[in-house]
């Protein structure tokens, strides 16, 4: 893996790397988890520009968890940087991205499929993706379901994929926590079980 770490040593300007999408998305999977375990204590990287395309929108949508995120003032006016830690996330092609689950000042509204209750949950899923595969149409509410049973996902990356109105998405969080077929967990330190790194 000589050539990762001369590109990694290339790319890097302080203490983060600046991959182009290009560089980033031709990286293997090896790749990628070679970079992590031997970089991760001691590099940021920068998020592709479709990730900054889907925080900008946040920006747009939803200030408060933006400012919660991004405070300029902690990354000295160099936004959309992470730790190289995330880096098999933001090349997710899933929509998931780099996952909004550590928000202090704001709601956290980041679901895995430990959140979902085994049976209620489990029905409305079932039904849902019976629908879907009858090109059906399925309630916001059930598409939550299924992408979260699917892998772990936040409800703005999940409005943002679906091009669904931010207050629809959060009201299917709602729906689904009524239904009692979703755990919804607010506070950053109770989501620490349910976090992908």
């Amino acid at each position: 893996m000589k050539h990762i770490v001369e590109l990694i040593d290339q790319a890097t300007i302080g203490n983060c790397v600046h991959l182009t999408d290009e560089q980033l998305f031709k990286l293997s999977n090896d790749e990628v988890n070679f970079i992590v375990n031997k970089f991760a204590s001691k590099l940021m990287i920068k998020l592709p520009i479709a990730e900054i395309n889907f925080f900008e929108w946040l920006k747009t949508n939803d200030l408060d968890v933006w400012n919660d995120m991004w405070d300029d003032s902690i990354f000295e006016n160099e936004l959309y940087i992470v730790s190289i830690t995330f880096l098999p996330h933001i090349l997710d092609d899933s929509g998931r991205g780099f996952p909004i689950c550590d928000l202090r000042n704001n709601d956290n509204y980041y679901f895995h499929i430990n959140n979902m209750v085994d049976e209620e949950s489990k029905i409305i899923i079932d039904s849902a993706k019976e629908l879907f595969k009858r090109m059906q149409k399925i309630t916001v509410a059930q598409l939550l379901a299924i992408e979260i049973s699917i892998a772990p996902i936040d409800v703005w990356h999940f409005a943002y994929k679906h091009k669904i109105k931010l207050d629809d998405a959060k009201k299917a969080v709602q729906e689904l926590v009524e239904d009692e077929a979703l755990v919804h967990i607010t506070q950053a330190e109770y989501l620490l079980p349910f976090l992908p790194f």
